[in-house]
């Protein structure tokens, strides 16, 4: 039997999402380096903007499936983290990267409500921003953790949290790279095991992977107005196959938002 125009609608999707997540995760030349953090994943829609703060691995390379998803309605964008192009040193206060970060959102979107979010080590960022600014509309955090307590994990930890991170994304680096990469990674890392939430203003909504531990989504009960599951691990809730739930859940947000 012929594969249905639905089957093939996707067998499309997700050869272009994968031909577009390869040339994000490729080594940047010196003459291809972005002139801002701030990098459009596409869309066209009517509705505000949606920006995104990359995961500890500093790439936004694992936004392009949701982008494609949520750019029908919206455009998307996504801040990549410099320290890929200019190096990263010592330890990152994840709030001072968000100030950054917030001055060069408020560029692009000077008036109005923000709609920020982030995977991970992202959303911790989003969270700050949303402090930081007071006029954040909705900020999603996906999947993203905190630690009981404050920690600080050595290189050889680190190192090894950083290739099993590689190996789930299906990732390979050659050793330049690799070195290249580790240090944005461990900073972010650290950075996160560092932070403690705060309540802010506007709508928090959490949304896990269907496998998360119940501990992590009680740790973030006092800040999150909405903690929920979507299915898929950590890292493949924001894959091809599972976007479009993910793409989902975060619309209907929109929609409440945005008839309060």
């Amino acid at each position: 039997m012929d594969a249905t125009l639905e089957e093939k609608r996707r067998a499309l999707l997700r050869r272009e999402l994968r031909r577009r997540r390869e040339e994000a995760l490729r080594l940047p030349r010196p003459e291809r380096r972005p002139e801002s953090p701030l990098i459009p994943l596409g869309g066209a829609g009517d509705g505000p903007p949606l920006f995104l703060v990359h995961a500890a691995g500093g790439s936004v390379a694992p936004y392009v499936a949701l982008a494609a998803i949520l750019g029908e309605d919206r455009p998307v964008y996504a801040l990549e983290d410099p320290g890929l192009h200019e190096g990263v040193t010592g330890d990152r206060d994840l709030a001072e990267l968000a100030g950054i970060y917030l001055d060069l959102v408020r560029e692009a979107r000077p008036y109005g409500p923000l709609y920020l979010g982030g995977w991970s080590v992202g959303g911790a960022v989003a969270l700050e921003m949303a402090r930081l600014d007071g006029g954040a509309a909705l900020t999603f955090l996906l999947d993203t953790g905190v630690a009981d307590e404050p920690s600080r994990p050595g290189d050889d930890e680190l190192g090894m949290w950083f290739d099993a991170d590689l190996a789930a994304m299906d990732a390979e680096l050659d050793d330049a790279e690799r070195a290249r990469r580790f240090p944005v990674f461990a900073a972010n890392v650290r950075g996160l095991l560092a932070f403690r939430p705060t309540r802010v203003e506007g709508r928090v909504v959490l949304i896990c992977a269907e496998n998360c531990e119940p501990a992590k989504l009680d740790r973030w009960r006092p800040y999150a107005d909405e903690v929920l599951t979507v299915a898929g691990d950590h890292y493949t809730m924001l894959q091809a196959a599972r976007a479009e739930s993910l793409a989902a859940v975060m619309r209907e947000r929109f929609s409440e938002v945005s008839v309060r």
